[in-house]
Parts: C-alpha cells; sequence; structure tokens
C-alpha cells in the first residue's frame, strides 16, 4: 500500500491524523504521510482517505 497527500488540496482538518495517528500528521497547516502504513493499519487508513472532506489523500495497493 502507498499512501500520498495533496498537499495543494489539503485543508488540515485533521480527521486524517484522528483515524490513523501512527501514519498521519498535521504539521503547519496540512496533513503529512509520517510513514506508510503497515498491514494492520490498512483499514485506518481507507477510513482516513475516504472520509477525507476534500480527496486530498490517494491510496493505492
Amino acid at each position: 500500500m502507498n499512501v500520498r497527500i495533496r498537499a495543494e488540496k489539503c485543508i488540515g482538518c485533521g480527521m486524517c491524523a484522528a483515524a490513523a495517528p501512527g501514519v498521519f500528521s498535521i504539521v503547519g497547516a496540512v496533513s503529512t504521510v509520517q510513514r506508510q502504513p503497515e498491514s494492520g493499519e490498512q483499514g485506518r487508513v481507507f477510513d482516513a482517505a475516504n472520509g477525507c472532506p476534500v480527496n486530498a489523500i490517494n491510496v493505492r495497493r
């Protein structure tokens, strides 16, 4: 799985960091990927991507 944030779309709401705190964090005014998810975190990462209000999270298998 590969996760990427499109910083130009991100509004820094923090929903992704709340859903998968080991993977995402807010730095400045945008979310960043701290590390790629481990297999046990994939469900939370998909939840974060699906819940992003501006569709700034790309997830590839």
